[in-house]
Protein backbone atom coordinates (compact mmCIF):
# COMPACT_ATOMS: atom_id res chain seq x y z
CA UNK A 1 0.00 0.00 0.00
CA UNK A 2 2.69 2.42 0.73
CA UNK A 3 4.07 2.56 -2.92
CA UNK A 4 0.26 3.49 -3.91
CA UNK A 5 0.17 5.71 -1.13
CA UNK A 6 3.58 7.61 -2.26
CA UNK A 7 2.36 7.37 -5.99
CA UNK A 8 -1.22 9.19 -5.00
CA UNK A 9 0.83 12.03 -3.02
CA UNK A 10 3.28 12.30 -5.91
CA UNK A 11 -0.03 12.95 -8.59
CA UNK A 12 -1.59 15.20 -6.24
CA UNK A 13 0.68 17.10 -5.92
CA UNK A 14 1.47 17.70 -9.68
CA UNK A 15 -2.19 18.09 -9.55
CA UNK A 16 -1.52 21.06 -7.44
CA UNK A 17 1.32 22.44 -9.69
CA UNK A 18 3.63 21.97 -6.29
CA UNK A 19 7.51 21.67 -7.52
CA UNK A 20 9.25 18.83 -5.36
CA UNK A 21 12.06 16.84 -4.41
CA UNK A 22 11.75 12.85 -4.47
CA UNK A 23 13.35 11.25 -2.18
CA UNK A 24 13.45 7.59 -3.16
CA UNK A 25 10.01 6.45 -2.46
CA UNK A 26 10.02 7.71 1.36
CA UNK A 27 9.51 11.24 1.06
CA UNK A 28 8.83 14.18 -1.20
CA UNK A 29 10.41 18.06 -0.24
CA UNK A 30 8.62 21.02 -1.16
CA UNK A 31 9.57 24.10 -1.53
CA UNK A 32 6.29 26.33 -1.62
CA UNK A 33 6.58 29.56 -3.34
CA UNK A 34 3.68 30.75 -1.13
CA UNK A 35 4.97 33.78 1.71
CA UNK A 36 5.88 31.03 3.85
CA UNK A 37 9.17 31.94 4.72
CA UNK A 38 9.96 28.31 5.12
CA UNK A 39 12.15 26.31 3.52
CA UNK A 40 10.99 22.59 3.16
CA UNK A 41 7.76 20.41 3.75
CA UNK A 42 8.08 17.02 3.96
CA UNK A 43 5.65 14.73 2.71
CA UNK A 44 5.80 11.19 3.91
CA UNK A 45 3.30 8.92 2.28
CA UNK A 46 2.94 6.29 4.58
CA UNK A 47 0.81 2.73 4.98
CA UNK A 48 -2.09 4.40 6.45
CA UNK A 49 -1.49 8.50 6.72
CA UNK A 50 0.53 10.65 4.79
CA UNK A 51 2.31 13.31 6.42
CA UNK A 52 3.09 16.93 6.31
CA UNK A 53 5.48 18.33 8.38
CA UNK A 54 7.87 21.85 8.52
CA UNK A 55 10.49 22.58 11.05
CA UNK A 56 10.10 26.40 12.12
CA UNK A 57 12.45 27.03 14.58
CA UNK A 58 15.48 25.13 16.55
CA UNK A 59 14.54 25.34 20.47
CA UNK A 60 17.43 24.41 21.49
CA UNK A 61 18.97 28.00 21.82
CA UNK A 62 16.35 29.42 24.21
CA UNK A 63 16.45 29.27 27.89
CA UNK A 64 14.21 27.08 29.80
CA UNK A 65 11.97 30.37 30.56
CA UNK A 66 11.58 31.21 26.90
CA UNK A 67 10.57 27.97 25.62
CA UNK A 68 7.94 27.40 28.34
CA UNK A 69 6.54 30.69 26.96
CA UNK A 70 6.61 29.08 23.33
CA UNK A 71 4.92 25.87 24.82
CA UNK A 72 2.17 27.73 26.28
CA UNK A 73 1.68 29.82 23.16
CA UNK A 74 1.51 26.30 21.47
CA UNK A 75 -0.79 25.08 23.45
CA UNK A 76 -3.28 28.18 23.64
CA UNK A 77 -2.62 28.01 19.26
CA UNK A 78 -3.50 23.91 19.06
CA UNK A 79 -6.48 24.55 21.15
CA UNK A 80 -7.84 27.19 19.07
CA UNK A 81 -6.85 26.54 14.97
CA UNK A 82 -8.70 23.88 13.46
CA UNK A 83 -6.35 21.43 10.94
CA UNK A 84 -3.10 22.76 12.10
CA UNK A 85 -0.83 21.22 15.00
CA UNK A 86 2.53 22.47 16.44
CA UNK A 87 4.77 20.39 18.39
CA UNK A 88 8.37 20.01 19.14
CA UNK A 89 10.10 16.80 16.92
CA UNK A 90 12.95 14.57 18.09
CA UNK A 91 15.54 17.60 16.83
CA UNK A 92 13.94 19.96 19.52
CA UNK A 93 12.67 21.69 16.77
CA UNK A 94 9.51 23.62 16.54
CA UNK A 95 7.32 22.30 14.26
CA UNK A 96 3.57 21.86 12.49
CA UNK A 97 2.46 18.48 11.14
CA UNK A 98 -0.68 17.55 8.91
CA UNK A 99 -1.92 14.21 8.40
CA UNK A 100 -4.03 12.76 5.66
CA UNK A 101 -5.88 9.70 6.13
CA UNK A 102 -5.24 6.99 3.36
CA UNK A 103 -8.84 5.47 3.64
CA UNK A 104 -10.86 7.67 1.24
CA UNK A 105 -8.08 9.82 0.35
CA UNK A 106 -9.49 12.51 -2.21
CA UNK A 107 -7.43 15.21 -4.23
CA UNK A 108 -9.97 17.83 -2.29
CA UNK A 109 -9.02 16.57 0.57
CA UNK A 110 -5.09 16.00 -0.14
CA UNK A 111 -5.16 19.93 -1.20
CA UNK A 112 -7.29 21.14 1.47
CA UNK A 113 -4.97 19.55 4.01
CA UNK A 114 -1.99 21.32 2.08
CA UNK A 115 -3.49 24.76 2.09
CA UNK A 116 -4.42 24.03 6.04
CA UNK A 117 -0.55 23.16 6.39
CA UNK A 118 0.84 26.53 4.79
CA UNK A 119 -2.08 28.81 6.83
CA UNK A 120 -0.28 27.12 9.67
CA UNK A 121 3.19 28.20 8.20
CA UNK A 122 1.73 31.51 7.60
CA UNK A 123 0.10 31.86 11.07
CA UNK A 124 3.70 30.73 13.03
CA UNK A 125 5.48 33.49 11.13
CA UNK A 126 2.96 36.16 11.12
CA UNK A 127 0.89 35.77 14.23
CA UNK A 128 2.85 33.52 16.91
CA UNK A 129 6.60 34.43 16.14
CA UNK A 130 6.24 37.59 16.20
CA UNK A 131 3.82 37.58 20.00
CA UNK A 132 7.28 35.58 21.63
CA UNK A 133 9.03 37.24 24.12
CA UNK A 134 13.03 35.66 22.91
CA UNK A 135 15.74 38.24 22.91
Amino acid sequence: MMSTTWFIAKEYLKRMEVSFEEHGRKTFSLHPYALTETKEIEVFPGKNWITLTTRLMDLSTLSKKERNGVYEKLLKANASLVEVNFGIDKKNCLMTRSVIPVTGISYDGFSSTYAAHIAGIKFWRTKLAPALDIE
